[in-house]
């Protein structure tokens, strides 16, 4: 967990909708940076998990009408500051 926390800016991009958080433990191996405070987050390791999901225009070689992205948080507080962040420059 982190003790400063300053959300940067939403890095989700325009048009996501955050489907859902939720806790996560023992997701999968590896690790992400909390796109809130930048701590190393360990997947495998209690952390918080944001779906987010997006139209997508489809072209002539896919079908693909939807797309979804899921960020890793190391706390439940980083989450809530990102989403709040994300929905107020929304």
């Amino acid at each position: 967990m982190s003790e400063t926390r300053s959300p940067s800016s939403p890095a989700a991009g325009a048009g996501w909708t955050v489907l859902q958080v939720v806790p996560r433990n023992r997701w999968r191996t590896g690790a992400d940076t909390c796109p809130t405070c930048g701590a190393t987050v360990e997947l495998n390791e209690p952390h918080y998990q944001a779906e987010l999901d997006r139209e997508r225009s489809p072209n002539r070689t896919e079908k693909l009408t939807r797309e979804r992205r899921l960020l890793s948080f190391c706390d439940e507080a980083c989450a809530a500051d990102w989403i709040e962040a994300y929905e107020h420059d929304a």
